[in-house]
Formats: structure tokens, sequence, C-alpha cells
């Protein structure tokens, strides 16, 4: 029998990415949760952690993961089971959901989808934000039991179903279009026209000047805006132009605050929801409920 406090000192150093930062939520400290790891690894009899940057599990330490959450997953739903009434009260931080996804899907339709589980379970969820390219990586390194992604994947373990995609136009101000461009467009002016990028890892911009104006990454000016809502704000205020999906701008287009800068050309961005092979009802209930909710607010 794996010991509990052994597995949790391991699960809280590959979801925070820090000894230390385990040790505080485990009120104990860094050589006690080093300890605890390398005994559990004299037990399994393997190594269960590649001490890099960032920290990741092996294939075993996956393994033992996996289990861990299983464990807390079934605990949950066991105590559900036997005290519906009370369940309904009981939160706990070793109990939480974590799911990887972009910010789009976060700003747009996740939310909507998942407000029903997580009031009917009472659930705690922490939701770990990145680019869509990158947040399968979180899946791979342990850290989330789930992700939204736009890499496809056979990860041994998991499961992947496709939700749909989101359709990315280039967007900005009238004003914005008046003062840079020409009608019809020239590819001469995105080299002078600022871009918005959300931060280093967006690539949507800069894969809509390659595919449709031959334009390569670095070759066009760009403001970096990491926040969702600033990024918006910077659009609607003039200062650039940037790819946004239609259900997030669809009232701003409507109202002409913005305007798209090419009508018939944009981005299809495919979402993908990566999870664990769990044995657990609530997992599977919010991953049909995922994509039943996806499939009616995405393009199919």
């Amino acid at each position: 029998m794996l010991d509990l406090k052994q597995l949790q000192a391991f699960a809280f150093v590959v979801e925070e990415q820090s000894f230390d930062k385990a040790a505080a939520l485990l009120h104990v400290s860094q050589s006690a949760v080093s300890q605890r790891i390398k005994a559990l690894e004299g037990q399994v009899g393997q190594a269960l952690l590649i001490r890099s940057t960032p920290l990741r599990p092996t294939e075993a330490g996956l393994k033992v993961l996996g289990y861990f959450q299983q464990m807390h997953l079934l605990q949950h739903e066991l105590l559900a089971d036997i005290d519906p009434e009370g369940s309904k009260t009981r939160y706990s931080n070793q109990n939480k959901v974590r799911i990887a996804l972009n910010s789009d899907s976060l700003d747009t339709w996740f939310l909507k989808a998942v407000t029903p589980i997580i009031r009917s379970h009472h659930l705690l969820v922490d939701l770990k934000v990145d680019d869509q390219e990158a947040t399968l990586e979180l899946l791979k390194n342990g850290e989330v039991i789930g992700c939204i992604s736009s890499v496809t994947s056979n990860l041994q373990g998991c499961q992947s179903i496709p939700l749909g995609h989101m359709a990315y136009y280039p967007v900005c101000t009238p004003a914005f279009k008046a003062h840079y461009f020409s009608d019809p467009v020239d590819v001469d002016e995105f080299r002078y026209a600022p871009a918005v990028e959300f931060n280093y890892k967006d690539q949507l911009q800069s894969r809509y000047l390659k595919q449709f104006w031959g334009i390569e990454a670095g070759q066009y000016p760009s403001h970096e805006i990491p926040s969702s809502k600033g990024f918006l704000n910077f659009l609607t205020l003039g200062l650039g132009w940037g790819m946004a999906p239609d259900i997030q701008v669809e009232d701003l287009l409507r109202q002409e605050k913005l305007i798209k800068l090419t009508p018939d050309q944009h981005l299809k961005i495919p979402l993908y929801w990566h999870v664990w092979n769990l044995k657990s009802k609530l997992i599977k209930e919010i991953t049909h409920t995922l994509a039943e909710y996806a499939h009616k607010a995405l393009h199919q």
C-alpha cells in the first residue's frame, strides 16, 4: 500500500513545480518533502521525478500521479454517494480538478459549460491558462488531469476528443484601417502597421501573415499585451490589429467598433479535449458536458 503522505508530497511538487511551495502547502520542511518522495521512489523501485526545469514526472511517475488523482476523485465521489446532502457543503483543496486551457476558451464558452457541474458537485477547480499549443505540455507533465489544446495527441493513458474549431479573424478599428491600410489591403502595409499579440507564445498573428501574405515572424512590428481584456482594449483603442475569435468580438463587429481587416481570410484553430483515462464518474461527466457544449458553441 503506497503511503498517502508520500503520494501527496509527490503530487504537490509536480503540480506546484516547486519543492518550497509543496512544503508550504503541506506545512512541513522542504527536506521532509524530499525525503517523502525518495521514500516513495524506494517503495516503487523506480525514479518518479526528473529534477530539471521544469520538474517532470517520469513515465512511472505519471502512472503514480494518475493513481493519486484517481484516488482523490473516487474519494470525493464516495463521500457524495454516502452522504449526498453533506457532500454539498464539503470543499477540499485536496480534491481540486486541475484543467489547462487557452484564454480565449476561458473567456468565451468554457465557464458556461462547466458551471452546472461546479455547482452540482460543489467542486473546486484550478484553471491553468496558457497558449492553446502549450496546454498539452501541462498534461504531459502531470500538472493537470485534462486540457483543451489545438494539438492532436496519442498520449498513452489519455483519450482525445475533438471539440470543434474557433475562427480567428484579423480585426481593428475603422480608423486604424483607414490610417495604415489601403483598399484592398497591400502586403507591405503589414510591415508598418503594429500588430497586437498576447505574449511570445501567441503565434496567431504570425501564422496569419505567413499563410496569407508570406510575411515571416519578426518582419512586422507588434505589441505584447498578456491580458485578454487588455488585448481587446488595445484593439478597440485603435492601437493595433490582431487575431480574435469571432464568438468573442461579434458584438464589437456588429457595433462597428471593430471591423474585419480581411473578411475573406481567417484561421481555423481546432480544439481538442485531452484527459487522463481515470475511472471516475466525475471526469466522464466533465468530458461529456464539455463535448456537448462545445459542439453548440464552436464551429463544426
